[in-house]
């Protein structure tokens, strides 16, 4: 059986230095500000995030969006201030006559 070599400068990690790696993504405050400052990245993102859900939840979206949106928000004060932003631009482009029909597209296209 061969030696294992070692590089002569080389450090071990412990658990607590790998907890980083665990968890979901959580948007950085410089995403939330992107979603207040320009609208479009908001609703882009924020009917992505819908699209994505829905297409990973086929059966149970409508019923278990809201808690998954909560969920999120609880994670860190960036998130809140992202997803509400998204939220925003959403909801105010489905008000809209003109953006609906393609909000519609992009959540139940292919």
């Amino acid at each position: 059986m061969e030696k294992m070599m070692m590089p002569a400068y080389y450090n071990v990690l412990s658990t607590e230095e790998m907890t980083y790696t665990e968890g979901g993504a959580n948007a950085t405050m410089s995403e939330a500000l992107l979603c207040w400052l320009i609208p479009p990245y908001g609703w882009f993102k924020g009917l992505t995030a819908v699209r994505n859900y829905r297409r990973k939840n086929p059966n149970t979206w409508t019923e278990t969006g809201l808690d998954a949106l909560t969920a999120d928000m609880e994670k860190s004060t960036a998130n809140l201030l992202y997803d509400i932003a998204c939220a925003a631009s959403v909801v105010g482009s489905c008000a809209s006559v003109v953006w609906l029909i393609p909000n519609a597209l992009i959540v139940f296209g292919s």
